[in-house]
């Protein structure tokens, strides 16, 4: 059922449900194996923003160091991305994972987790949701726009950051997740399937 892909979804108690289950369904339909992580030491389940109930297939805790995903994605949630902006496992992760040119993405509140753990501090684009723009920008360049896909080249790599809006935008920003780890003709394909 899963091809060779795999993601790391990000969750923590008030993430916004609709970017948790809308990006963690079309990627599975895509054939990317997504683990939903709690940043919890525990795979205890967490309510979302909107008192969704998720329970987690494992906690930070579980994930080896020699582990290494195609993508590590953090949904938003006001409550869910202060949690995770002050977390230290998943600054480690999300650094692990941009420094080696692995996709980090994140929606909604989700980049100021990436400000809080330095991912593309003072050198990336990035998009979020409206309230949280002009924060950012003392850090970052921020454009107003649904879905925008960061590519920062260094002279041994091309680090990617994917950005978007909210949970209108998490459709788009998933289908964006698909094109950058398998490609066009499987987003057309996911397109057809779920009439987007």
């Amino acid at each position: 059922m899963f091809g060779s892909k795999k993601a790391v979804l990000l969750l923590a108690n008030g993430s916004e449900e609709s970017e948790v289950v809308n990006t963690v369904n079309v990627l599975r339909r895509a054939g990317i194996k997504v683990t939903i992580t709690s940043i919890e030491a525990n795979r205890e389940a967490l309510k979302c923003a909107h008192d969704t109930v998720i329970v987690p297939d494992i906690s930070i805790n579980e994930l080896s160091t020699d582990d290494t995903y195609d993508a590590v994605i953090v949904p938003g949630g006001e409550k869910g991305s202060a949690a995770m902006a002050k977390n230290l496992a998943v600054g480690n992760l999300l650094q692990q994972h941009y420094e080696k040119g692995k996709l980090v993405a994140a929606i909604c509140a989700g980049p100021e987790v990436f400000r809080a753990h330095k991912i593309g501090v003072k050198i990336a684009t990035v998009t979020a949701y409206p309230e949280c723009q002009n924060d950012l920008k003392s850090d970052y360049n921020v454009v107003d726009q649904p879905v925008y896909h960061c590519e920062l080249k260094t002279a041994d790599r091309v680090h990617h950051i994917l950005t978007s809006q909210g949970p209108g935008t998490s459709f788009a920003f998933a289908l964006k997740i698909v094109e950058i780890l398998d490609g066009a003709s499987k987003v057309k394909k996911i397109r057809e399937e779920m009439l987007l």
